[in-house]
């Protein structure tokens, strides 16, 4: 099965394109004037950690796999799993919006929302919560 994402420039931390290979992607929402998200930020950065130590079974859209901030598909994926900052809704189109930021939205390779409020159980279990997503 060919991934939802596999036509998208993503690049890493370094700066480099990479396309996802997980077959389960995370779909970090965030801002760095967000308190909340900086917040977020160590736990979900411990998290990636220690699903992916031994295997890598988890891409995550943030920091390690990024969309270009000017890349037209980062307003395409709020409108698409209506995930946006309050403030950017009538600008980026999300009328019904179903989560704010920090938000981690679990897809499947073929975009299939698996769980949209994946943020949430990271903090509360950890590694344990990955079980339910694979």
């Amino acid at each position: 099965m060919t991934h939802f994402m596999k036509q998208t420039k993503l690049v890493n931390a370094a700066g480099a394109i990479q396309e996802p290979v997980a077959k389960t992607l995370a779909l970090y929402f965030a801002a760095d004037w967000c308190p909340d998200c900086r917040d977020f930020q160590p736990k979900l950065n411990d998290f990636y950690s220690k699903v992916n130590a031994q295997t890598h079974q988890l891409d995550i859209q943030g920091p390690w796999l990024a969309i270009p901030f000017h890349d037209t598909l980062r307003d395409e994926l709020k409108r698409k799993y209506q995930v946006c900052a309050k403030k950017e809704m009538e600008t980026v189109g999300v009328t019904d919006r179903v989560g704010g930021i920090p938000t981690v939205v679990i897809v499947t390779s073929s975009g299939d929302v698996v769980d949209i409020d994946a943020a949430s159980k990271i903090e509360s279990s950890g590694v344990d919560a990955l079980a339910a997503w694979l």
